[in-house]
């Protein structure tokens, strides 16, 4: 009998084992295609349970499944995926400064239900109308404007996961102290007393060898999980790639929308005179400050949304915000002052239809990106998702250009320059073995300058299958045994979403 088979005996939710259903799945936003053998759309929790239970005891791989908008093939798997999506989508409480929602929940529908209330939750990446909330938690999604609330990582209350084994736990946010924490079950008040005792004994290491930015995707954020601020097991979850356990509810901390909103559009003559003005823009609060490079835009429909002066090279999307009218528009007129000689300002909006038309400019670059190709070579994404010091990123990307030019790449260029986060793709053939080891030599060099300089290989994107053999590289031995520890403390048979984040030793 087959695991579909046993799986039809086991969960309410569908069984899916057909072709067509196996194709659909095989593929996400990145260049890879895995085709799993059974794919299952949980009815609830309880289902979860008992397919985890089931699995643990075959030794059979699960990965939980988003809306395959990952980027590094981050949810494709040979075995067996979990879809929430159909079923477990539902907003199940909204409070006055939080939200609990199921994973399925896509992160537009809920947009629109908070802005009802007069609220929202920050993270906002550019595929927020089709990605859900527990595939923004598994990558610790951020978007543009993140520069001023911060990450999905920095939202995250609660959650209730169900760990490889069936078993299931409540996480949250306590004191430097588990002993007196009470929780739901004994096996979850063990996992969490031994990860506490585990990143205790390496909380000095762990601050020291952490990149120095404001978003990082890479490995495990164990930064986040203990610090002098408490402990947050529930943040060992953000970015963990579906590898320590499937989240089947979040608690979410959610703001006040901004009663006042100013977006202004600059436009410069190149990337780098871009660039070379970001520390001076970030002086003024911003809460998001966004880059479109002319090899994004040329050609597309974004310039024309946008300017038709064909001397722009590059835009700057600078947006302020706060409740008072006076203190915003005080803090824009110093702003364009200040900036007036160095770029031209091709646009400056309040009103929310201009805002959302601009916005979708800056958003439709990914989608751009995308379907780009020249003959044989499409953008691979690799290097396109570094972040270091917005005090280095003009000086970076001159060195990524240089390097591009030595190589002879086509490439495009774009991204959260506030945060530093630069989003860069060349443009590789995939099925020629010298570009094939072309891209893996420039990743190799791109990412030593990158973790010199304090940064971190993936801000937003997260690892998946692209970068998992990187992870070891950007944190030095010793953290990434920590990492192989923490993936045996919760999946000891590493059956939740093998291949990434942690590599399963064969010695």
């Amino acid at each position: 009998m087959s695991a579909g088979d046993d799986l039809t005996r086991i969960a309410k939710g569908e069984i899916l084992s057909d072709g067509w259903s196996r194709k659909v799945y095989s593929v996400d936003a990145s260049h890879y295609v895995v085709i799993p053998s059974v794919i299952v759309c949980p009815q609830d929790q309880y289902d979860i349970e008992d397919i985890c239970k089931y699995c643990f005891s075959k030794n059979i791989p699960i990965t939980a499944r988003g809306a395959g908008t990952s980027l590094l093939g981050q949810s494709l798997s040979d075995n067996i995926v979990i879809d929430c999506t159909k079923h477990m989508n539902k907003v199940i409480e909204i409070g006055d400064d939080y939200v609990i929602v199921q994973p399925g929940v896509v992160k537009g529908v809920l947009d629109m239900e908070l802005k009802s209330k007069g609220k929202f939750l920050p993270p906002d990446p550019a595929s927020s109308n089709y990605c859900t909330i527990g595939g923004m938690i598994a990558n610790n999604s951020s978007g543009a404007h993140c520069l001023g609330y911060g990450n999905t990582i920095d939202f995250l209350q609660e959650i209730h996961v169900v760990y490889s084994d069936g078993n299931s736990g409540s996480l949250c946010n306590m004191s430097n102290s588990v002993a007196n924490k009470k929780f739901n079950n004994a096996a979850n008040e063990r996992l969490m007393k031994n990860l506490f005792n585990l990143l205790s004994s390496y909380s000095d290491t762990i601050q020291k060898q952490y990149p120095k930015v404001t978003k990082n995707s890479c490995g495990y954020r164990l930064d986040a999980v203990i610090n002098d601020e408490g402990f947050s097991p529930q943040k060992i979850f953000a970015a963990s790639e579906g590898t320590l356990g499937i989240v089947t509810c979040a608690k979410m901390r959610i703001m006040d929308i901004p009663l006042y909103r100013h977006l202004i559009v600059l436009g410069f003559e190149d990337l780098l005179s871009a660039l070379y003005v970001v520390p001076l823009i970030l002086q003024f609060f911003p809460i998001a400050l966004e880059m479109l490079d002319h090899t994004v835009f040329s050609g597309a429909e974004n310039k024309q949304k946008l300017s038709d002066d064909k001397s722009i090279g590059c835009l700057l999307f600078v947006e302020f915000a706060g409740d008072k009218m006076t203190y915003v528009e005080r803090n824009v007129d110093l702003f364009k002052s200040k900036l007036s000689d160095r770029c031209n300002i091709i646009e400056s909006a309040t009103d929310e239809q201009s805002m959302i038309r601009i916005w979708r400019a800056r958003k439709s670059a990914l989608n751009h990106v995308m379907k780009l190709t020249f003959g044989r070579r499409k953008p691979i994404g690799l290097i396109e998702d570094t972040v270091v010091n917005p005090n280095l990123l003009h000086d970076y990307a001159q060195y990524l250009q240089q390097k591009y030019i030595q190589d002879k790449l086509d490439f495009v260029m774009y991204g959260h320059v506030g945060d530093g986060n630069l989003h860069t793709r060349p443009l590789i053939d995939m099925d020629s073995k010298s570009e094939i080891e072309l891209i893996e030599r420039l990743a190799h060099e791109v990412f030593n300058k990158v973790i010199r300089a304090g940064g971190t290989i993936t801000g937003e994107h997260g690892d998946g299958l692209a970068r998992v053999k990187y992870i070891k590289y950007m944190y030095g031995n010793k953290i990434f045994s920590l990492f192989r520890e923490i993936k045996t403390l919760f999946d000891p048979k590493f059956i939740m979403n093998p291949g990434k984040k942690v590599i399963q030793s064969t010695s």
